[in-house]
């Protein structure tokens, strides 16, 4: 199986570096995450921030609350200002727009001595960059990723987070003992370097030859196409053009059905829109947010006497984690994966908020360490790296953009939610590691949205997908429905075929089950 992921890698190795370089936002966002949760847990940023006597500051639970959750605030503003960006400039410009803001918060960061308000300002710039990132980087992936590794590419969104946040947590690790701001200046400088480094290599990555193509560009846009297959033999874009042109061609013909109030109105968009946005809605609502916002002083509250080891470990163990998922991805049963990753959590959460139920001692203390590992584990196995995907592939039809949105908005309002309460049902509400309970309740909601709105999708077609939503197939029996030629036909017809181009708007390669639908 590794061997085979190598020799995907080698023979599309150019493809896997521009999808890296246009993931470098997950980097940001990942790091950012990390980062800020260990300079809420050091003393010479306690002491910066805090309020009361010398010697015995303490960050009171509005600062942790806005600081930790404005990022939010900026990824939803910079999730819809990259709409119109993409569609007018190029992805390119919204990397280079985005890189900007990341660039401009983190340097009022660092150069902040003591004002929560320039502190909520830079995170709501570094938001406003994360958020233009999330949208146009899976968009960008799915354009540029050859269908042969598309799934493993847009995975490397989420194993991308897991590796900028064990370097985040490393170099916390590393600082929190300076015994001056350096301590967390340093950490703040960190994400300063990654918008320079995208700056950097932003030239040196084709524009996507799907957005090149619409806007009449061929001749950049076949280029686009070579340099991204340069590695395979014999390569000629021709094939990928003239797919790229159908799709478009079909795009405009049903662009005046294409509305945003059709996400509703429509029986069937509306099922897709919920389906998409439940994905991310499921990722965040359980509260795995808690442990990487709030990891650091969570440990340090339950009496751990080395929180930014704990961290560090933690992220560790997500990059094994994620790499599991990628690695296995053809092998796993996506809704089974879910299924049991997220009942996992749920188990975890209780027995943390039982041992919080009575008063903690060593043994309880790392007992619950034990089960937060659980819960990262089980994570970054299932709703960490699949969410994008089932969202991605739920997004199927000529409303496929808006719906990438949508659940893209979802995701950061979730996020914020849960970021911004999380102290205040901790400390404020006294609860203390029975969270475990309300995070226990929240991962449920996560089981039923899997239960009701994820199917079987590993090697089904977008073509495919499409036709269970509009047949109005339950997801349950996804993965058993075999589809009659003159079904898929008719769908074809019908929909002016949505099949999508094995670069184009995330289009998948045939499969198994459509072996005996030949003319697809």
């Amino acid at each position: 199986m590794l061997s085979d992921v190598l020799k995907s890698f080698v023979a599309h190795r150019w493809a896997y570096i521009y999808c890296a370089i246009a993931s470098i936002g997950a980097l940001c966002y990942g790091y950012d995450n990390s980062y800020y949760t260990g300079l809420l847990g050091m003393a010479p940023f306690i002491d910066q921030y805090g309020d009361g006597p010398a010697g015995a500051k303490a960050l009171s639970v509005t600062f942790t609350s806005l600081t930790s959750s404005s990022i939010y605030i900026g990824d939803l503003l910079g999730a819809l200002l990259a709409a119109p960006i993409k569609d007018y400039f190029g992805r390119k410009w919204v990397f280079f727009v985005a890189a900007l803001c990341i660039l401009g918060g983190g340097i009022a960061q660092i150069a902040d001595r003591g004002s929560m308000g320039v502190i909520v300002l830079g995170r709501i710039l570094i938001g406003l960059g994360v958020g233009q990132f999330t949208v146009t980087s899976l968009l960008y992936i799915g354009e540029v990723a050859p269908v042969a590794v598309r799934g493993p590419a847009l995975m490397m969104f989420q194993f991308l987070q897991s590796c900028s946040q064990l370097v985040a947590s490393g170099l916390n690790q590393g600082t929190e003992t300076i015994p001056n701001s350096a301590s967390f200046r340093i950490p703040m400088g960190g994400l300063v370097v990654l918008p320079v480094i995208l700056l950097g290599l932003l030239p040196f990555i084709p524009e996507s030859p799907f957005w090149l193509l619409a806007k009449g560009e061929d001749d950049r846009a076949a280029n686009a196409l070579r340099r991204i297959n340069r590695n395979v033999s014999n390569y000629s874009p021709n094939e990928d053009m003239a797919s790229h042109q159908e799709n478009l061609d079909r795009e405009r013909a049903r662009s005046n059905e294409s509305t945003w109030a059709s996400l509703w109105t429509d029986r069937i968009e509306r099922r897709k829109t919920v389906y998409a946005c439940g994905a991310m809605f499921a990722q965040q609502i359980n509260g795995i947010l808690f442990f990487y916002v709030y990891g650091v002083v969570f440990a340090q509250a339950i009496g751990i006497s080395q929180p930014f080891l704990i961290t560090l470990i933690t992220n560790i163990l997500q990059i094994f984690a994620v790499g599991t998922s990628v690695i296995f991805q053809h092998k796993m049963k996506r809704r089974l994966n879910l299924l049991v990753t997220t009942g996992m959590m749920v188990f975890a959460f209780i027995v943390i908020g039982g041992i919080g139920t009575k008063p903690l001692n060593t043994a309880s203390q790392y007992v619950i360490v034990v089960f937060s590992y659980v819960i990262i584990v089980a994570f970054n196995v299932g709703l960490g790296p699949l969410a994008y995907t089932v969202a991605r592939e739920m997004a199927v039809g000529h409303n496929q953009n808006k719906i990438m949105s949508m659940s893209i908005v979802v995701f950061f309002v979730t996020t914020w939610a849960v970021s911004f309460t999380a102290p205040y049902m901790y400390y404020t509400a006294n609860l203390g590691p029975m969270l475990g309970f309300v995070y226990a309740g929240t991962s449920i909601i996560s089981v039923l949205y899997i239960w009701f709105c994820v199917g079987e999708t590993n090697g089904r077609t977008m073509l495919e997908i499409e036709t269970f939503f509009q047949d109005g197939i339950p997801v349950r029996a996804w993965e058993s429905h075999v589809f009659p030629l003159a079904q898929a036909q008719a769908v074809i017809g019908k929909k002016g075929g949505e099949a999508l181009s094995c670069h184009g708007g995330g289009g998948e390669a045939k499969s198994g089950h459509e072996e005996h639908v030949e003319s697809l």
